[in-house]
Order: C-alpha cells, then sequence, then structure tokens
C-alpha cells in the first residue's frame, strides 16, 4: 500500500517558485481546522515555511512571494495549494469555503475532491494495515479486496486529476496537479500535458516534471513517441530472416511487443495483448512479439501455451539481443505502438491502458 502514502505526501507537498520575476504581496488568513494550534505557509525558494499561531481559530500571513508562486497553506497534517496572483485568501477550514480570486476558488475546490479520495485511501491503507498480518484464508481474501479497492481507487484519482488538467489548458491550475502526478505518469501522458504551448508549461514548480520528461525520452530513446520506427532484422520461428517494415510504416497500427518465455510479468500480460489482438485485428491492428529468449525450445513452447497468433522475431540471444539494444529495452514487457506510416505512437502500453489507446485509435467495438 506504499501509493496510499506517496498519494497523501502529494497533496501535502507541492510548493514551488514563480513563473515570473516581480515579487506581489500576499495576505492570506483564515479560521483554522478545530484542534489546530499553528498554521503554515510556504513558498518554494521563500526560505522556511512562515507560521501562525491560531488565536480564536484564526490566523493570517502577510508577506511578499514571486508573481504566481505556488503557496502551500498547512496544518501539519494536510495542505492546500494557492496562486500568489495578488487577490487576497480568505478561506475557513472548517467549513471548507473560500473568498479569493477565480483562479484560487476552482483551485480549492479541486483540492477537495482529490482530498476526499485521499482520505478514503488512508481508511483503505489504515485498513489493510490491520490484516497485514493475517495469513488466514480470509486475511488473504480481505487484504486481496482492499487492494482492489485501492487499485480502483488510485484509478479514480488519476483520472479526476487528468480531467482537471485537461479542462484548465489554458491557465495556471494543471501546475500543482502535474507535480503531484509527474512520476505516476507514462511519457506519452507526462509529454501531452506538458505542452511548451500552454501557459504553465514554464512555471518553476514544473521544473522537475520537465527534467522527468527528457530524462525518460532518453531512457526511451529509439521507442521515444514521434520518432519514426527503426527497423532491423530478426529470424522468425523457422529461422527465416524477416525485418519489422515487412509490418509497421504498412497503413495498420502495430504493437511491437518486447517479452520472454521466463518472463513472468510478460506471461502474465499476454492474455490482455491476446485480447485486444483478437478484438482489433479485423479493424487492421497487428502485434510483433519479439521476444529476449535464448532457447529456442522454451520460446516456441511458449508462443503456443500463450496462444499468440501474431509473428514472432528473435535472435535468442537473451538481453544481448540486437533489438533490445536498439530500443532500449532494459526491463520487459515492453513495446511500442506503430502507426500507419511507421511513426511511433505511443510506448509501454499494458493492461487497461493498451485497450484505451486502441479504442481511441478504433472506436467502442
Amino acid at each position: 500500500m506504499k501509493a496510499a502514502k506517496l498519494l497523501a505526501a502529494g497533496l501535502l507537498a507541492v510548493a514551488a517558485t514563480a513563473s515570473m520575476a516581480q515579487e506581489t504581496a500576499f495576505s492570506v488568513k483564515g479560521i483554522a481546522p478545530d484542534g489546530v494550534g499553528v498554521m503554515y505557509l510556504s513558498a518554494f525558494g521563500g526560505g522556511a515555511a512562515d507560521s501562525s499561531i491560531v488565536a480564536g481559530k484564526g490566523f493570517a500571513f502577510e508577506g511578499k512571494a514571486q508573481k504566481d508562486a505556488l503557496l502551500t497553506l498547512t496544518d501539519g497534517h494536510r495542505g492546500w495549494s494557492l496562486f500568489n496572483d495578488g487577490t487576497p485568501v480568505d478561506v475557513d477550514l472548517n467549513r471548507m469555503t473560500i473568498k479569493a480570486s477565480p483562479l484560487n476558488e476552482r483551485l480549492f475546490a479541486i483540492n477537495l475532491q482529490l482530498d476526499s479520495l485521499n482520505a478514503i485511501g488512508m481508511g483503505l491503507y489504515a485498513d489493510y494495515e490491520r490484516v497485514a498480518a493475517d495469513a488466514s484464508g480470509a486475511g488473504r481474501r480481505r487484504k486481496a479486496e482492499l487492494l482492489r479497492q485501492f487499485s480502483a481507487l488510485a484509478g479514480s484519482f488519476d483520472s479526476l486529476a487528468m480531467m482537471h488538467i485537461r479542462a484548465n489548458r489554458d491557465n495556471l491550475i494543471p501546475v500543482p496537479l502535474i507535480s503531484i502526478m509527474a512520476r505516476s505518469f507514462d511519457y506519452q501522458t507526462l509529454r501531452s500535458v506538458l505542452d511548451p504551448a500552454a501557459p504553465y508549461y514554464g512555471h518553476p514548480a514544473l521544473e522537475k516534471a520537465r527534467a522527468l520528461l527528457d530524462d525518460r525520452g532518453r531512457t526511451l530513446g529509439n521507442r521515444r513517441p514521434g520518432l519514426q520506427f527503426a527497423d532491423i532484422e530478426l529470424p522468425d520461428t523457422a529461422g527465416v530472416a524477416r525485418k519489422l517494415s515487412e509490418w509497421c510504416g504498412k497503413g495498420g497500427y502495430v504493437l511491437v511487443d518486447f517479452w520472454a518465455s521466463w518472463c513472468g510479468p510478460c506471461r502474465m500480460e499476454m492474455p490482455n495483448v491476446v485480447e485486444n489482438y483478437r478484438k482489433y485485428r479485423a479493424k487492421g491492428f497487428n502485434v510483433v512479439g519479439i521476444s529476449l529468449d535464448s532457447d529456442a525450445s522454451a520460446w516456441r513452447k511458449a508462443i503456443g501455451s500463450l496462444q499468440m497468433e501474431w509473428p514472432q522475431l528473435s535472435d535468442l540471444k537473451g538481453w544481448k539481443s540486437a533489438a533490445a539494444a536498439l530500443y532500449s529495452v532494459n526491463s520487459i514487457p515492453a513495446s511500442i505502438l506503430i502507426d500507419g506510416s511507421g511513426k511511433i505512437v505511443d510506448a509501454d502500453l499494458r493492461g487497461p491502458r493498451l485497450g484505451e489507446r486502441l479504442r481511441e485509435i478504433y472506436g467502442e467495438l
């Protein structure tokens, strides 16, 4: 349940420098949550967090920070993000109401939505810890159910955050959301939300997210979306030399799937690939498998047992495979999705993301 802690920590941790150089005065006051004696306000790059002793449930902060800096108001347990846009903020953290600029009022409402999901996640985590040591059948079933619920909740959290990012591409609201979510995004998603044309792209709070995108692009190497696929020649199961270009760049989408018979996660993922292949092949979708096996017998046996009905290639050199080197494959399963023109449009599609991406291409069947 590590993700639950990360999810909770992410909501508390967001604070950043401003997107513009000039300083702007801020005023943040309000009613503290019941039982809280000290409130804190911080701006990244502004030194230690300022503190305000709660008197009669009230607190107040005044000062200067850079224009559009992302401030973090916290009671030491929960955090609320605010932009320093020059409009005073008056917030009641008991009633969860706010009077501020339209931008900050909208951001506060989003924070509340995400925080409500986070609270549910922390409750699931607490339940899981209580039964973690229970090795009985009932305990195992309870843990499996809690993990299922948490996975569904994490999906809801991600979907809600993405919905708000997409709905606010013309303002700064995506800044804290991308800061929280960057490491959970795959390369293509992170690339899409870090659009250089977006008004929030250059915000210093996104410096780490931009660096992460660059790093992932280097790691993907020739698997990076936007590139033309690199051709390679490998033997098929009959020992006949075949080229990727026999299938890729011929007008249909092709998933080039890197796997191996000895790879447990690959075998677990394969029914998902089989299901999507059978669902969309009539629409022109194809798969080409590239195996990192070294044992030809194990490779062929796995192809049959896993019902992989598409072309299979391998030089049977394991991790020394020429294809693995060409496409910077350092772990499997790994994949690239290539469009009809031969351009890579996505990478490392697994689980529900593969079906979702193919639905975007072919529509609901």
